[in-house]
């Protein structure tokens, strides 16, 4: 929150300075007012309002809805990955950063970012925007929509009786929205997401607590190690779990605020489906028993893949990992609740974990973007990884760290031991560039820009220096394992060779061996995240482990065997696994895909391609914004404050730009006060 607070004052400040006015543009249609920097960011305006205009216009229809003003939409660069949100209260209100996904362990879809950001976030303003006469006529008496302030608890039963749909629960907006994000792209989204299956699978397997909703909203967030996630793991399960089992229909019946509907939630869960929202989670659970149980049992049909785990406990979120083959030492980021974000090394003979370094600004499961120089016994990371990433290194011995880049934006991080420089992907204006950090890593070379809906990730350079392995996404989700030379790339010229196609699941961390002949990597090509071999001779990809979890991050150790991350309900744990190809993999059922099966409906949810938006004839104005011309008044209300002892009373009323969703309440006036007994 505080971050989106930085970049709406930013954007406050250059609408109002006159000078910089221009930096900012606006485009214009019935329903929606876009604001970006005209200069970067202008390439991905109109496709930007296609994709709005096109997820909206399925809503309007799904759930009856007009807009009651215009959405603002709000395009910046201030994140290294792509990330949004929605807010309906006090004004309509997206706020989209537009750099590319991240994929570590598959937990976003690459799926096209910009269509499933709007389908996502526009479902949270439709939850909360949506009234009936009751809802309209709250809304007039207080000027609007009120949004509560920590200083005014009155303003709570004020927000309620103008958007009662905003008091639910994190799981219940951020599930719904996902729900639909899959279905709008065609059954590409968490709905059907391998992670999401890993997740309850290994709760079920390993007996693990499942969170109630008092417990999801407070343990949930706080003692777990996916923390925040597990709003949007549990909630999409729930939703997924009533749409198999009463109908998409009922489950859009219940998120609706139709006339005649409860105003909270739970009341209108009652209405719609007959028992209590307590009970129907108590249902679900028993019933995701029964589900993982049978896909248990599908991957137990061949033998599964034994390992030696290499700590007691998970590490939480875990980083691409590092050896040193002269002291048997393993190196990662790792993050646990309870603990900080740190560098940590393994001692592969004692099984002592030792902290190294700190990390400023650690992320969410994948910690910190790692690269380790073995020669020189260098560790390279990145800092601030939800904003602009520095490069740090670190001396593993002593600890003692250096920042080499500040604000360099690069990650995925891979080191070339033939000529001592760092590759990477660094992230601006929303497009993925390949970049070089030659010796002593203090600037950075571009290499190659991919056009915008191409992205490239998981790098790594072979020891011999004359090959790099790569990820690489199309803008429809297309996923390949890729492979380039280095002398080509070192005169800019960034043709691959194609070597295996995952379809819509991503090939992760795929690693070179020591004689640079094999690459090992994961991927849940499967529905279960498996290690998986390919040999560059003999162009064939193997299975090399079956897993009840699932297995990420090899690192190709010994000859017999590889190091790699095992999933656990605490976190991911490293683990030995043998390297032996195997003849068959079972495959594993989604829950969302039998929702498909069962009501062929949501199949036909699918977007039309936002092509299909004509921009001359929805776009209605276009031009220079300025953050002065759109202050209005958002909402007015009574407050009651007590002073010794009198009673202060008056009118606290909320005058803000559209973009300004979170500044504070001015205080109109006081008309008296009253003296308390």
């Amino acid at each position: 929150m505080i971050r989106y607070l930085r970049i709406l004052f930013l954007f406050l400040t250059i609408g109002v300075a006159p000078v910089a006015r221009a930096q900012l543009y606006q485009l214009e249609t019935e329903n929606l007012r876009l604001i970006y920097s005209r200069g970067p960011h202008h390439f991905i305006a109109p496709y930007t309002v296609q994709c709005f205009e096109n997820a909206l216009a399925f809503h309007s229809k799904l759930f009856d809805y007009r807009p009651s003003e215009k959405v603002t939409v709000v395009l910046h660069d201030q994140g290294d990955f792509a990330n949004a949100g929605a807010t309906a209260t006090p004004r309509n209100t997206i706020i989209v950063g537009l750099a590319p996904f991240s994929y570590v362990y598959e937990t976003t879809m690459a799926n096209e970012r910009m269509i499933l950001l709007m389908s996502h976030e526009l479902v949270h303003i439709v939850a909360v925007d949506r009234s009936t006469g009751r809802d309209r006529f709250f809304r007039k008496i207080f000027g609007g929509k009120v949004r509560e302030t920590a200083d005014n608890p009155l303003s709570m039963l004020y927000g309620y009786l103008t958007t009662p749909r905003r008091d639910a629960p994190r799981w219940y907006h951020e599930g719904i929205a996902v729900f639909m994000e899959t279905w709008m792209a065609g059954g590409i989204g968490r709905a059907q997401g391998a992670f999401d299956e890993m997740v309850f699978r290994a709760k079920v397997r390993d007996s693990a607590r499942f969170y109630d909703q008092v417990g999801l909203a407070s343990e949930g967030t706080k003692i777990d190690f996916i923390g925040g996630v597990n709003s949007y793991l549990y909630g999409t399960r729930f939703m997924n779990y009533l749409a198999f089992e009463y109908g998409p229909e009922r489950l859009i019946e219940w998120v609706k605020r139709s006339q005649g509907s409860r105003s909270y939630f739970a009341a209108q869960f009652h209405r719609v489906y007959g028992v209590s929202l307590d009970e129907a989670w108590d249902d679900w659970v028993a019933f995701e028993h029964r589900f993982q149980w049978t896909n248990l049992d599908s991957v137990r049909q061949y033998a599964v893949t034994e390992y030696w785990d290499l700590t007691h406990r998970g590490l939480g979120s875990v980083s691409r990992t590092g050896y040193d083959s002269t002291t048997s030492r393993l190196y990662a980021a790792v993050n646990h609740p309870g603990d900080i974000a740190h560098i940590a090394r393994l001692d592969l003979n004692t099984g002592k974990i030792e902290r190294i370094c700190e990390i400023k600004g650690p992320a969410g499961y994948y910690v910190t973007s790692l690269a380790y120089d073995p020669d020189s016994r260098t560790l390279f990371y990145t800092t601030d990884n939800y904003e602009w990433r520095d490069l740090v290194a670190v001396d593993p011995e002593s600890g003692k760290t250096r920042t080499l880049i500040k604000d360099v934006r690069v990650g995925d991080l891979a080191f070339n031991r033939a000529d001592s420089s760092l590759w990477g992907v660094r992230h601006y204006n929303g497009l993925s560039t390949l970049v070089r950090i030659p010796y002593p890593w203090d600037d950075w070379k571009q290499i190659h820009s991919w056009p915008d809906g191409r992205d490239m990730y998981d790098l790594d350079i072979s020891p011999d220096g004359k090959l790099m392995s790569a990820s690489l996404s199309s803008i429809g989700g297309r996923q390949v394992l890729a492979l380039f030379d280095m002398d080509s790339l070192m005169q800019y010229n960034p043709s691959y060779r194609e070597l295996y196609e995952f379809g819509y699941s991503i090939p992760e961390n795929f690693v070179f061996t020591a004689d640079s002949r094999q690459l090992y990597g994961s991927s849940y090509y499967t529905g279960v995240s498996n290690i998986f071999r390919y040999d560059l001779a003999l162009d064939s990809l193997d299975a090399m482990t079956n897993a009840e979890t699932g297995f990420f991050r090899p690192l190709p150790v010994w000859e017999d065997s590889i190091i790699a991350l095992r999933f656990t309900g605490d976190g991911f744990l490293p683990a030995v696994v043998p390297s032996t190809p195997l003849e068959d993999v079972s495959a594993t059922t989604f829950l969302g895909t039998q929702v498909a099966e069962k009501y062929p409906v949501v199949q036909g949810w699918q977007l039309g391609p936002p092509s299909d938006i004509n921009l001359d004839s929805v776009v209605t104005d276009s031009g220079m914004y300025s953050a002065l011309r759109h202050i209005g008044l958002a909402s007015i209300y009574p407050v009651v404050e007590g002073y010794r002892t009198y009673l202060a009373w008056g009118l606290r009323a909320e005058l803000t730009d559209p973009i300004l969703t979170h500044r504070s309440d001015i205080a109109v006036s006081y008309t008296g006060n009253t003296s308390l007994t």
